[in-house]
């Protein structure tokens, strides 16, 4: 019997660990102990590979293709990194962003992922598609449904759309099936929550969290009438509020008005931080983790530690890594640098759309961008990248010239040849 059978379990992991995947593989077939340390160190290296970790339980809720074999996550993983990927457009918008990209205080299109349905509102009109077992979606099956009320703002719980309108009104939407066809019903009105269009929407199986210009409030998540008109006002005075974002525990809100930056602790109804953080102005919140929130400027990407130390009654916080997209290069096109929209996996991996036809993918172990995607084929069009939502294996954009586009990144690399994936799977030690 070989010496390798008497070597303790901690040496094991050390030589193991120096294999490469495909090496991996192979020695999961010799025996139990082998196959343990093996996965033990697989798991290790396939955590740490771009957009196809799972660990987060609120990225895999917009999954659709769990990936579930080290083989699709690490073929994957080289699809994202060297841009390999089928496109498609999916569907032409009705109305279009008006030029003056930063002085726009309603968005007149969205988009929502979650594992089984891509939401998108367009003006007046709310749209689902279903997506497929391989999670790609198809014109011919969306779903439509038509609002008195111009939309501002979309979010999602528990299978249920909630709803911002010009007219001040939030508004309960769900796929609901008659004689086996799907319809999106409206299941609640609250009327006249604000005097103006509600600008962001944060959701929880409890509480609504909504803005509008210079105000945020919270109410009751219910479909009880006695309750709808529960509120309470967080923020009060700031100008434009940009963005809000919720604690992944739920039980806090942060929010950017200008240079001005809120948390608010929801159960204890009391701000944790109100203050003058930054000279430019934050357009976009993501909170992260119970401590970190990414905030989306205009030509970079700070990444905040809410961890504070009171001083006299005095809390603070810091930035501690920052990306500059304004030093960007690329070869394939000439990039505006200034970022629009922002969205994460939760853990290393997040994404950002350009006002020139790109998004850029990140890994936030380095300080430099991985890759840029261009979106429309035309690399002289200055198409803006407003929204953009991505899973494990799809990107899914909002354009004004092609409307909602699908990037593809599992499509035909699962049947290589075994040559292939011992070349390939060799530079991952």
């Amino acid at each position: 019997m070989s010496l390798l059978y008497y070597l303790p379990p901690e040496i094991l992991l050390i030589i193991f660990d120096l294999c490469d995947i495909y090496t991996l593989l192979q020695l999961r077939r010799v025996c139990k102990n082998f196959d343990v340390i093996s996965t033990e160190i697989l798991n290790k290296k396939s955590n740490h590979l771009l957009a196809t970790n799972q660990i987060s339980k609120k990225f895999r809720e917009r999954c659709k293709p769990l990936l579930s074999t080290y083989r699709s996550k690490f073929v994957t993983h080289y699809n994202w990194q060297w841009e390999r990927f089928g496109k498609k457009n999916i569907f032409p918008l009705q109305t279009n962003f008006i030029k003056e990209l930063r002085g726009t205080t309603m968005n007149e299109n969205c988009l929502k992922m979650t594992r089984n349905t891509i939401w998108l509102y367009d003006k007046n009109k709310l749209l689902a598609f279903n997506r497929a077992k391989n999670g790609n979606i198809s014109r011919k099956n969306v779903i439509r449904a038509t609002c008195d009320r111009q939309f501002s703002s979309i979010a999602y719980c528990n299978d249920i759309i909630i709803s911002g309108h010009v007219d001040g009104s939030i508004r309960h939407w769900r796929i609901e099936s008659l004689n086996n066809i799907n319809n999106i019903q409206q299941l609640k009105v609250h009327s006249n929550v604000y005097d103006e269009y509600v600008s962001n929407i944060e959701v929880t199986s409890q509480h609504i969290i909504s803005s509008s210009s210079n105000l945020i409030k919270l109410q009751k998540n219910t479909f009880e009438n006695n309750a709808e008109e529960k509120e309470t006002i967080y923020w009060k005075g700031r100008k434009l509020i940009r963005s809000i974002s919720l604690n992944p525990t739920e039980k806090k809100v942060a929010a950017s008005a200008e240079q001005w930056f809120l948390i608010y602790d929801i159960n204890k109804n009391c701000q944790v931080m109100d203050k003058c953080i930054d000279g430019n102005t934050c357009y976009q919140l993501l909170w992260q983790d119970t401590h970190t929130i990414l905030m989306l400027y205009e030509s970079y990407i700070k990444q905040m530690d809410t961890s504070y130390i009171r001083y006299s009654n005095f809390r603070t916080s810091k930035f501690v890594r920052t990306w500059d997209a304004s030093v960007l290069d690329n070869i394939w096109c000439d990039l505006s640098r200034n970022l629009l929209s922002l969205r994460s996996d939760y853990l290393y991996t997040f994404m950002t759309g350009t006002e020139d036809n790109t998004v850029i993918l990140w890994d936030q172990r380095l300080s430099k961008f991985i890759n840029t995607f261009c979106i429309n084929s035309d690399i002289n069009s200055n198409d803006p990248v407003f929204f953009v939502e991505f899973d494990s294996t799809h990107i899914y954009a909002i354009t004004n010239q092609l409307g909602v586009v699908e990037l593809d990144f599992q499509l035909g690399y699962y049947s290589a040849s075994r040559t292939y994936f011992r070349t390939y799977f060799s530079q991952f030690t």
